[in-house]
């Protein structure tokens, strides 16, 4: 039994398929293809997991507009879907048998942003900045302290770019974030930053059912211009690859001190 398979057994699992406009075209007219010319060459119909979609997307599709991403149900396959040993040596799902619009659960748009393909938020999450949240935060004032909230849920394996050494190493999500708080430790303490709270999550009583986080910290900047002194820095650059490899989604929201209190509001 692969790791694969074990894992299947587990939990459900969705993979994903990236199609041309042509072939989602087809694939709706006939019920069911073989797939694009790669896969018919190759005799199985490519998928990639929610960690591998983006880089297949960058890799095969760069520049190409008008892509449309399919979801499925690996189990809802059965056997003849096998998870084989692909690109940078990890294993992909790929399907002997042809591609069914009936087996399709979902599919959206992939619109090209910047030259970057913009993916869901359930295969992408939310894990680096939108340029125009990035522009918002630096249009408001630099020279006050602020507060940043962390909220990270942590992929259950880190996916490094095919390029990283430890691309082939399985390290866990934690593993991976571990390594980025270790690398960006001594850059956070020279610009003066500091962690001030920590907590543990425990459930959420007013909110999505399904947000769930595994890491939940405060930390704070003397002024933003520290903060951004350090996103630009190209040390913590290298160190965000590690975040990037390990987060499935999070949220980072700025605040400004203020005294607490007795009451609320």
């Amino acid at each position: 039994m692969t790791s694969r398979e074990g894992r299947a057994k587990r939990a459900p699992m969705r993979i994903y398929k990236i199609l041309r406009a042509s072939e989602w075209a087809e694939l709706q007219a006939k019920g069911e293809i073989p797939g694009a010319p790669i896969d018919v060459s190759d005799g199985f119909v490519h998928f990639s997991t929610a960690d591998q979609a983006q880089e297949t997307a960058a890799k095969h599709f760069a520049g190409e507009t008008g892509l449309i991403l399919a979801a499925l149900e690996a189990d809802d396959l059965g056997d003849a879907l096998k998870w084989e040993v692909s690109r940078g040596g990890a294993e992909f799902p790929h399907l002997y048998a042809p591609l069914r619009m009936s087996d399709v659960i979902w599919h959206a748009g992939l619109p090209l942003e910047d030259g970057t393909h913009v993916f869901p938020e359930s295969v992408a999450g939310h894990v680096d900045p939108t340029r125009a949240q990035f522009d918002t935060f630096k249009a408001l004032d630099r020279d006050q302290p602020i507060e940043m909230l962390n909220l990270v849920r942590l992929r259950e394996r880190a996916a490094y770019a095919s390029d990283h050494p430890l691309a082939g190493d399985g390290l866990s999500g934690a593993e991976a974030y571990a390594n980025y708080g270790r690398d960006t430790q001594p850059i956070l303490e020279r610009l003066g930053g500091l962690i001030v709270w920590r907590g543990r999550f425990q459930g959420t009583l007013i909110g999505p059912a399904d947000e769930q986080w595994d890491l939940c910290f405060v930390a704070r900047y003397p002024t933003a211009h520290a903060f951004l002194e350090m996103v630009t820095d190209p040390d913590y650059r290298e160190a965000a690859k590690h975040r990037q490899a390990a987060v499935l989604t999070s949220r980072l929201i700025r605040t400004a001190p203020s005294k607490g209190g007795a009451s609320f509001g």
